[in-house]
């Protein structure tokens, strides 16, 4: 079972991207070849993907350390660790491969989730690359270099889906972690 953070969280999210590549869609002009005007919707795409990617990843260690919580009064130690994973939410400002994999070995002990980055015709090495390439844009697009990155429709229409993708190998390695580690039963319940 997902966690929240995915079927709720980070999909609402998403579809700002998926709007902006639909009115894209609707604004071509019909002829083949670049469409003037319409660059600034691809440059959103990617400022709203990773957007989306970044909240997620914090939306997931919010439910994962509330998973990690004790039913009993006696709390122990989870006061403590929610207290430093808030701490290092509060710093996490850019999602990209390193900092995602320090967060989250930092917060759950799961070593390199770049490992589970893997799907049908994608490897751990090649989602890591893309991740890059997208913080790399937003990174351009945000911070206002000039002359302003060229965003092709074909690379910001695909890019929700690959955080989908990125976002779904996430969750489950959480999940699994979660229960096979530290004995969470269901950590994302209905």
């Amino acid at each position: 079972m997902p966690s929240t953070a995915l079927t709720v969280h980070f999909r609402q999210l998403l579809l700002d991207a998926e709007e902006l590549d639909d009115a894209h869609a609707q604004l071509r002009s019909g002829t083949p070849g670049r469409q003037y005007g319409l660059a600034s919707l691809n440059r959103a795409i990617v400022i709203m993907s990773v957007s989306a990617w970044e909240s997620y990843v914090e939306q997931l260690m919010r439910e994962s350390v509330q998973a990690l919580r004790p039913a009993a009064a006696a709390l122990g130690a989870w006061p403590a660790l929610n207290a430093y994973v808030m701490g290092l939410l509060g710093n996490f400002n850019t999602p990209n491969p390193s900092n995602v994999e320090r967060l989250i070995r930092n917060c759950l002990g799961l070593a390199d989730i770049h490992l589970s980055w893997t799907w049908q015709n994608c490897t751990s090495a090649q989602a890591i690359q893309r991740l890059t390439d997208a913080l790399t844009y937003r990174h351009e697009i945000a911070h206002g270099v000039n002359p302003r990155p060229i965003i092709h429709n074909l690379y910001s229409s695909q890019l929700p889906e690959f955080f989908r993708r990125l976002a779904r190998c996430t969750d489950t390695a959480v999940r699994n972690h979660l229960v096979n580690i530290h004995g969470v039963a269901v950590p994302w319940p209905l």
